[in-house]
């Protein structure tokens, strides 16, 4: 039997947990599916996702790869199940941001004088206005102008990354990377713009919705 089954109840169940994606883990069923000639036409199949979740057109993808296979979805084991039409679980906005389980929302300013630290990812609702911080173990969102000081991915991480929908910071750092403004006023641009390590410094770049 393939690796890429295993025997299950009344079936094969095959194991996507591991792919970070809805596409990843869609590609990961059809690799799958192509590396097997055991299975008989019309066949069962389970498939588990782990903990993440889908909606109800995202299975029936897969329920349309299985049949491009010949094969019917037989059930789909997740930790946690859709209550919305909506997909939930979509390609992440912004290509190649690191992933972490937990995020933080602050729904106001952050004034001058005021430091803010979460482990994961943190979302600002608000400014980040001049003398102020935000540190993050992971991503910094801000969903107003960041005018204070960033800091993500404090534990070493170079794949995280600061987004901001004005992004006018006196400091930026990602992982152990520190950039400043020139001097002088940085013009304002009318678009959301995000910082990330490319080739060892602090890039600024528009933000690709």
């Amino acid at each position: 039997m393939s690796t890429a089954f295993k025997q299950a109840s009344g079936g094969m169940l095959i194991d996507l947990k591991a792919y970070n994606t809805f596409s990843q883990m869609k590609k990961g069923l059809e690799k799958k599916l192509t590396s097997v000639t055991e299975l008989p036409i019309g066949s069962k199949v389970s498939i588990d996702i782990g903990k993440k979740i889908l909606s109800n057109k995202q299975v029936r993808e897969l329920e349309d790869t299985l049949l491009d296979f010949g094969m019917h979805l037989d059930g789909l084991m997740s930790g946690r199940m859709p209550d919305l039409e909506e997909d939930f679980y979509e390609d992440p906005l912004i290509e190649g941001m690191s992933h972490y389980d937990d995020t933080a929302l602050i729904c106001q300013h952050i004034r001058s004088g005021q430091k803010k630290f979460v482990q994961g990812n943190v979302v600002v609702l608000g400014d980040i206005n001049p003398g102020a911080e935000v540190v993050a173990g992971g991503n910094i969102l801000v969903m107003g102008s960041l005018r204070g000081l960033a800091h993500a991915g404090v534990f070493g991480d170079e794949g995280a990354i600061i987004a901001a929908y004005r992004l006018i910071p006196t400091q930026l750092r990602i992982a152990t990377h520190i950039t400043r403004p020139p001097d002088g006023e940085r013009n304002v641009v009318d678009y959301p713009e995000i910082a990330r390590i490319r080739e060892g410094r602090v890039i600024i770049e528009k933000l690709k919705i």
